[in-house]
């Protein structure tokens, strides 16, 4: 947990533009992951269990 407060804490307020960008782009493929796993994981679940 504490790494993504880092993340959102980067973002918000680091002096290099690098830093920001890379913690941006760190918090985008998280919730990416999230939303995938939302959408996919049940999908395949309800596939394997044949509904």
């Amino acid at each position: 947990m504490r790494w993504l407060l880092k993340l959102l804490v980067e973002v918000d307020s680091s002096r290099f533009v690098t830093t920001r960008l890379g913690a941006a782009a760190g918090l985008l493929i998280l919730l990416f992951g999230f939303a995938a796993a939302g959408y996919w994981l049940p999908t395949a679940v309800a596939g394997y269990l044949g509904q």
